[in-house]
């Protein structure tokens, strides 16, 4: 009797052990918000050694970037293959990265290094409708939520000072990080809920592409 009730105790404690608290990122009418990167900001000041892929990628696809928003750690190299029929002319503005990727087709020469953390907003010099993002993490693990808005958290509640959220279309704006401390966060049936108020979906479609295939040449 006593080995069967150790037993069922480490069962019952491996199970405890092996739950994941999933945070589920809705907006203003509680609709789920994919494409919302979750920063996990930890009270122990070690953390693990940030471990780079050997490439990312942010291929762009019937004009558009894909992924939408590309989550990488600082250090990162990233690729930006050009898989449309048409030519494209990627380039950054932001502080994190600037840089600039003439018109080319299929693969460009060199993946470009992510060195600084924070938000990368690209755009192509050619189709004003493509807008992606890169965002770039430190030493403080991101993931981005699914399609159902859904993150699955690495740690335990007890381990977090506090959350950070990023979107796009955030009210508070695309440069802006918003902070969450753990004892405000909203707990909905043992996981984590956040709100956040977003600008609706802008329309791809613009003047520019509805007469961007050229009737001989390159088309652009």
């Amino acid at each position: 009797m006593p080995r069967l009730i150790v037993s069922v105790l480490l069962l019952f404690t491996c199970f405890f052990c092996s739950a994941k608290t999933v945070i589920k990122v809705v907006d203003q009418f509680n609709q789920p918000l994919a494409d919302a990167v979750i920063n996990f900001e930890l009270k122990n000041t070690l953390t693990q050694p940030t471990v780079v892929s050997p490439l990312y990628v942010m291929d762009q696809v019937e004009k558009a970037f894909l992924p939408h928003v590309l989550v990488v750690p600082k250090g990162a190299k990233v690729s930006f293959p050009n898989s449309d029929d048409i030519r494209h002319h990627v380039y950054s503005f932001s502080k994190a990265k600037t840089f600039e990727l003439k018109l080319y087709h299929g693969e460009p020469k060199a993946p470009l290094e992510f060195s600084e953390s924070g938000i990368v907003v690209l755009g192509c010099n050619i189709h004003d409708a493509m807008v992606g993002y890169i965002y770039v993490y430190d030493d403080k693990p991101a993931i981005k939520s699914s399609v159902s808005g859904l993150v699955t958290m690495p740690y335990a509640v007890e381990q977090l000072a506090a959350i950070t959220v990023w979107h796009a279309r955030a009210k508070i704006g695309v440069n802006r990080i918003r902070t969450i401390k753990t004892d405000a966060l909203a707990i909905v049936d043992g996981n984590i809920k956040i709100t956040l108020e977003v600008n609706p979906p802008e329309k791809r479609d613009s003047f520019e592409n509805l007469f961007s295939d050229l009737d001989s040449g390159d088309k652009l």
